[in-house]
């Protein structure tokens, strides 16, 4: 059985399924660079399998895998900017091991960085091939010199089949599990999900959302630093139509994405945005800001949400206004999602990768 090394930032959870679905078909040796990150709630990560470079165990282990990196026919990259990645991707183009590098989702800059440039090129321009989550990874992988040959696509995602629903709830299923979660039953109900961070602009949304009649809800999931914040906003506005829950697990989280009407994503920027995959798959039509690489690759204005242009939370409200206001546009739209995230699964993704694999090392 071929050897496969894999080198990626933290345990997410999905990354844990990924990376299990390989062991079928390839002995493989993971390692994860550490065991939390990206500000996120604790208890998001799993814990306690594959290597972690800030235990001494993994370290070790890690060491000895790159002193017998010939021993490996493949080594996959699942971030290539951190410091240990370069290294690795240095040793790799040395002694001429083969090497894949994944991309779950950017937005091209505008300006140039001619040093960074410079890097990326060299560190990209080699590999042996390309996973990219869609046509925005595939123009970045372009632009820093890789093959097209090489590149090939896949589904990302957080879900499995069996998360994505057959059709949407109905008017009695959402009332009988807005009782459930103590949630308005009389009111259209607009679910943000997200850590509460500046990244985010919750804190915008909020402002804004004072020009929202009572008969709509917002419901902000996520906690974190700008809790006291956005309570104090709520309190300067008044706001009678907003609900702030802490964060919820995957299980949880998923009955409140069924519970609402529509999905609302007011990001700066995201590398991706896993929310709107997760909010499509329960049904919801989604309002999302154009620098957020899901909104941009699953969206079709007018059909599954809407897209409005960043920082401009008064479109966006108008844009979700215009989806909850007309009950029949709203069940169209909630299929619409569903339709379009219905292979955007896990087991697709793993499916993918792993023909890439095979491909590679024929």
């Amino acid at each position: 059985m071929q050897k496969i090394l894999i080198l990626s930032t933290y345990p997410a959870p999905y990354r844990f399924e990924l990376f299990e679905s390989f062991t079928k078909d390839f002995q493989v040796d993971v390692f994860f660079e550490t065991s939390v990150g990206d500000k996120r709630d604790e208890r998001w990560f799993l814990q306690g399998k594959y290597y972690l470079l800030e235990e001494e165990s993994g370290r070790k282990k890690f060491l000895e895998a790159c002193k017998n990196l010939q021993s490996y026919s493949l080594v996959a990259f699942y971030e290539y900017s951190t410091k240990e990645s370069r290294k690795l991707i240095a040793k790799c183009k040395r002694e001429k091991v083969p090497y894949a590098i994944n991309c779950d989702g950017v937005i091209l800059p505008h300006k140039k960085n001619f040093l960074k440039d410079i890097v990326k090129r060299w560190l990209l321009s080699s590999a042996t091939a390309y996973m990219a989550s869609g046509k925005h990874a595939k123009e970045y992988f372009l632009r820093y010199g890789a093959d097209e040959n090489k590149i090939f696509i896949h589904t990302f995602s957080t879900l499995r089949a069996t998360d994505i629903l057959q059709k949407p709830l109905d008017s009695q299923e959402k009332f009988g599990l807005r009782q459930k979660l103590g949630l308005p039953t009389d009111k259209k109900i607009a679910i943000a999900v997200g850590r509460f961070i500046p990244l985010k602009r919750y804190d915008y949304l909020l402002k804004e959302w004072k020009k929202i009649d009572d008969n709509c809800c917002l419901l902000l999931i996520g906690g974190g630093e700008e809790l006291e914040k956005y309570k104090e906003i709520i309190r300067e506005n008044g706001l009678n139509n907003v609900i702030l829950e802490p964060f919820h697990p995957p299980v949880e989280l998923y009955e409140y994405y069924k519970a609402a009407d529509a999905l609302i994503h007011p990001t700066s920027y995201d590398v991706w945005g896993l929310v709107i995959n997760e909010g499509m798959a329960k049904g919801l039509p989604v309002v999302v800001s154009d620098t957020c690489v899901a909104g941009l690759e699953l969206i079709q204005d007018g059909e599954n949400g809407y897209l409005f242009p960043m920082g401009k939370e008064d479109i966006a409200l108008e844009k979700l206004l215009k989806i909850i206001s007309d009950e029949t546009s709203l069940q169209k739209m909630a299929e619409e999602s569903l339709k379009t995230i219905r292979d955007y699964t896990i087991e697709n993704m793993a499916k993918t990768h792993i023909e890439i694999f095979k491909k590679v090392l024929q």
